[in-house]
């Protein structure tokens, strides 16, 4: 008899597998395996600078439920682990961790300290997956900061830059003076902020007032026309003509242009270079001139006058009043000396909605800076139809993508003006007759540091390095090719491998980084090699707090996994994150956890009582596949019991195949507490013990019907219970495998006809007597002289021997009386009469 310990222990049970899971190679993908057989993940490389939070058990174990799937049903797993170690939020963990500033030491030194304080990082993450049984292979880990890593991104700038799909352009660029670098569109949000609508005095050249409202006054010596729409009659007999600005009496055209709401403010509006959006559009198209104001730093710079202004004594006097300020503080020195002048007729609060960087928070300024651009905007429908062939899970997950897609009006800036990323493999040449022109490391010189290696043919002298480095998206945007090793023909770092893996199977990941990561690699992989990077994208939701709301450091109410996995364990943990559905946002529950808990240690004693049989089964009858054994299942009830866990399995496979795992998950546990549990192991039990060898034949086809369905049940849990399904298929079945191989995922398709309906009504009826006798407060073993059901009988002798068995019952009578109510009903077993022995 199978030695069983009293209880099962977590603590013990799940570092063991997880060593043995390793130490088996269980998670190894098999390069030499074909690729039809083959199943490719595009892994989220989490970032490291992230804190750690039960968010990412909950969206990693999404994937792993499938990848394990995926492996028992036998592929040949690529299940890598990334880590997304560059760029801003490293470096901004980097100088809180050391106490640093990137920008007040050395360049190396500081890139040096990065590195450092990433490994202790990712040292975390790689505990915590390992701790929540993720099936990742270790050996093909990649980072984005790595030297492979930073190759393939080089490459995929030369291969860009080579389809003249990149280019290099000053303009105006949305620009965050907190973090000191520029953003692209996706790296935006929208914020609502309370402001002033200021209506201000200009003049029109022959002195008569003319009235302008705008929110941002301190870009008044940034003003470069004055705009109205051509159909107000208010304003519309002044184009050609020009206005003068207060304070600083520049001389600016005064223009008609459709794109002016008449009925906002005053119906005339200045343009500055640059306030909004808005701006950089009129001054391109009216070929206005450039006047910047701000610094990089969000001040106020210096401010020129040309022979436009019509006072260059006055205006300077009052340039020189908010040179060096911030923005807003020049906003309100700026309103004060309108008032003091008399030039501001009124003001009105309002809300705006403001352009805000989404790592800092800051609100954003337009500067004109020389930055790298991926055409994107002229790839919009392309991307469309890319979305249209992808197997989208859930499907209603696309609705947000192409929304995105159509809402882009900016190619992809790509520069950033940061230190610890991936540095392009450019120079620009100083020397003589050809300045500034653009020098591109060769791809078998990649990877390159601009700062200290040299185009070839160029010496230190003759030659300014690119100093900055790539907006982190546009590594990760190439995850797949991190981890297939190319890019496009000519830029290879491996082809056959790339072969192999590109395009993968699966990408995983969140919704709220669709328009980023999502999208990015879509284009990407559609410039390189016209093609989709994955045929599959499965997208998760949220874990909100248990009052469902998003979960935030301010707010206190993160959840570290490290005390739930102490807690409850990782398969607990793991049936949490199983019963959402994707998309869906979930909140942490107790309740889950909870039953989470029930459902291991449910799983452990049913095992452990079905395992006082399975040392009277012959061996010859154990290492055969149940289908196999249909000859040896007799008796109605078992054959109705296979009957419906085949179509368990079936089910469940169907709802894996769809990525439902959730659905895969119900359908199991489902069968398992109420079919298994409670019906099957209660009603076979007197027969599977036989305890004076009656019915030899009911005996065997019961304990057939425990030891293999058993061993199902496990294999269908096993993706989301790893650690519990291990230990109990080790137990009971093998000490030379795991549950978890290759190829292990059950195939049942054994069908008993005619032993449905009666089945069924036996559970009808044991469902019936439960009730009588929980009504008259017995216990279910209390003895009953004869049961009547009404109706003709339908139960075969051996469904009555099992129900008698069942419900201590020494007689099953069957009455032909049927009430007119069950007439109606159309049942054959429509009541019962129970009879208490004396």
């Amino acid at each position: 008899m199978v030695e069983f310990p009293s209880k099962y222990k977590f603590s013990d049970s799940e570092k063991k597998w997880q060593q043995f899971w390793q130490k088996q190679g269980v998670y190894l993908w098999d390069r030499n395996e074909t690729r039809d057989r083959t199943y490719v993940v595009d892994t989220p490389p989490p970032t490291v600078s992230g804190q750690l939070h039960i968010g990412h058990v909950y969206s990693y174990t999404h994937t792993d439920f499938i990848v394990r799937y995926q492996r028992m049903k036998g592929m040949n797993i690529f299940y890598p682990m990334g880590f997304d170690d560059n760029g801003l939020p490293t470096e901004r963990l980097v100088e809180a961790k050391r106490k640093v500033r990137a920008s007040s030491m050395n360049r190396e030194e500081f890139i040096a300290i990065c590195q450092d304080v990433v490994e202790v990082e990712e040292a975390k993450f790689h505990d915590l997956f390992n701790r929540i049984a993720l099936s990742v292979d270790w050996n093909i880990e990649y980072r984005t900061i790595s030297p492979i890593s930073c190759k393939i991104s080089q490459m995929s700038f030369l291969d860009l830059i080579q389809k003249e799909q990149i280019y290099r352009d000053s303009q105006p660029m949305l620009w965050d003076p907190v973090d000191q670098t520029a953003l692209a569109q996706a790296d935006i949000e929208d914020h609502e902020k309370t402001t002033f609508m200021n209506d201000i005095q200009f003049t029109t050249e022959d002195g008569k007032p003319i009235i302008i409202a705008t929110t941002r006054p301190e870009l008044l010596p940034a003003c470069v026309a004055v705009l109205f729409h051509p159909d107000d009659t208010r304003y519309n007999k002044l184009a050609g003509k020009f206005a003068i600005s207060p304070l600083f009496s520049v001389k600016v055209p005064l223009l008609a242009d459709d794109m002016v709401d008449p009925v906002k403010g005053t119906g005339l509006v200045m343009c500055c270079t640059f306030g909004d959006q808005t701006d950089i559009l009129w001054w391109r198209k009216h070929k206005l001139p450039t006047k910047i104001i701000f610094s990089k730093w969000g001040t106020i710079a210096g401010i020129e006058f040309d022979d436009t202004c019509m006072d260059k004594e006055k205006a300077e006097k009052f340039a020189m009043e908010i040179v060096g300020m911030k923005i807003i503080q020049a906003r309100e020195k700026i309103i004060e000396l309108l008032k003091n002048e008399g030039l501001l007729s009124s003001q009105t609060e309002r809300i705006q909605t403001v352009k805000c960087a989404e790592r800092s928070g800051s609100p954003l300024e337009i500067l004109t800076t020389p930055q790298w651009f991926i055409k994107a905007v002229n790839h919009k429908d392309e991307l469309a139809k890319r979305s249209n062939e992808l197997n989208w899970h859930p499907y209603s997950m696309k609705i947000k993508l192409d929304s995105w897609i159509q809402g882009v009006s900016l190619d992809w800036c790509i520069s950033r003006q940061r230190y610890f990323g991936v540095p392009f493999p450019v120079w620009y040449s100083k020397r003589r007759g050809e300045e500034g022109k653009i020098l591109l490391a060769k791809p078998e010189q990649l990877p390159v540091d601009p700062l200290r290696d040299l185009p070839i043919g160029y010496a230190r002298e003759e030659v300014e390095a690119d100093k900055d480095v790539m907006d982190t998206w546009s590594t990760s945007s190439v995850s797949p090719q991190l981890s297939s090793h190319g890019i496009a023909q000519g830029f290879m770092v491996d082809q056959e491998r790339h072969k192999a893996l590109f395009p993968a199977d699966l990408r995983p990941q969140a919704h709220e980084i669709l328009r980023t990561w999502a999208y990015y690699t879509l284009l990407k992989s559609h410039l390189h090699e016209n093609t989709l990077p994955w045929k599959n994208i499965m997208i998760s939701g949220w874990c909100l707090a248990e009052d469902r709301s998003k979960m935030s450091k301010s707010k206190g109410n993160v959840l570290v996994p490290d005390a739930l996995l102490e807690q409850f364990g990782a398969d607990v943990v793991r049936y949490w994150s199983a019963s959402s559905r994707l998309g869906a946002d979930t909140a942490y529950s107790v309740d889950a956890m909870n039953n989470g808990k029930r459902l291991v240690n449910k799983l452990w004693n049913a095992a452990k009582f079905v395992s006082q049989h399975f040392d009277k089964i012959p061996s010859e009858y154990k290492n055969v596949e149940l289908s196999e054994l249909k000859d040896k299942i007799c008796c109605d009830f078992d054959k109705y019991f296979i009957t419906r866990l085949s179509s368990l399995v079936s089910a469940a496979t169907s709802e894996f195949e769809k990525y439902e795992y959730a659905g895969a998950m119900d359908h199991t546990e489902q069968f398992f507490w109420f079919l298994f549990c409670d019906n099957y192991l209660e009603i076979t039990k007197t027969r599977a013990y036989d305890e004076e060898n009656k019915n030899a034949a009911g005996a065997l086809s019961a304990r057939l019907t425990l030891y293999h369905s058993l061993k199902i049940i496990l294999k269908l849990f096993a993706p989301f219970l790893p650690h519990i399904t291990e230990e109990l298929y080790q137990l009971l079945y093998t000490t030379d495998d795991s549950i978890h191989r290759r190829g292990s995922w059950p195939v049942l398709d054994l069908v008993f006809n005619g032993v449905d309906k009666s089945s069924k009504q036996l559970i009808e009826v044991l469902e019936m007597v439960r009730k009588v006798k929980a009504k008259d407060n017995l216990s279910i073993k209390a003895p009953i002289s004869y049961i009547e059901i009404a109706g003709k009988k339908s139960l075969s002798d051996d469904l009555i021997t099992d129900l008698q068995n069942v419900t201590s019952t020494m007689e099953i009578r069957f009455v032909s009386e049927l009430s007119s109510k069950e007439q109606e009903l159309k049942t054959e077993i429509i009541e019962i009469n129970v009879v208490y022995s004396k």
